[in-house]
């Protein structure tokens, strides 16, 4: 009796910590319905260059995000982010986001033309490489980067 409710407990809390549970298709997130709530699909600037394509750079230093050096009163082990059903709004103060709110349900892997930082950011969440490029990307970088990515690791 006593292991019974310690994981009705559990359960409980778990669903209290995560919101609505992850890869459940239903009203809350089927994946297909009030997309519009993350991205607008009548905006083709997020998968479309609308300029010239940018050339390569061999000057730039990379970037490395340190969460704890940006925040020296992070603590991951506190750290909580929430589902969010696709009623609800998400918005994120950094550009691409680290970390935060997202949908139940995370993107399959694979290649797409967009996929919206509501959704992917799930996946990073569970550990997911995620390769974002500007439309205006040089194409032949952008080749190198995709081969690294689809044949040197398993999914």
């Amino acid at each position: 009796m006593r292991q019974i409710l310690t994981l009705i407990l559990l359960l409980r809390g778990a669903y209290g910590y995560l919101g609505p549970m992850m890869g459940v298709q239903n009203q809350c997130d089927d994946g297909k319905t009030n997309l519009a709530a993350d991205w607008n699909p009548s905006d083709f600037s997020v998968f479309t260059c609308m300029g010239d394509p940018y050339p390569v750079r061999q000057d730039l230093e990379p970037i490395i995000n340190d969460l704890k050096g940006r925040n020296a009163s992070f603590d991951p082990k506190k750290d909580v982010v929430y589902h969010k059903c696709m009623s609800e709004k998400i918005e994120y103060y950094d550009s691409p986001p680290l970390r935060g709110d997202h949908r139940p349900n995370w993107a399959r892997y694979g290649e797409y033309l967009y996929v919206p930082e509501q959704r992917w950011l799930h996946n990073l969440e569970h550990g997911s490489i995620i390769l974002l490029y500007h439309p205006c990307a040089d194409r032949d970088e952008l080749e190198k980067l995709r081969h690294i990515v689809t044949n040197c690791l398993y999914r």
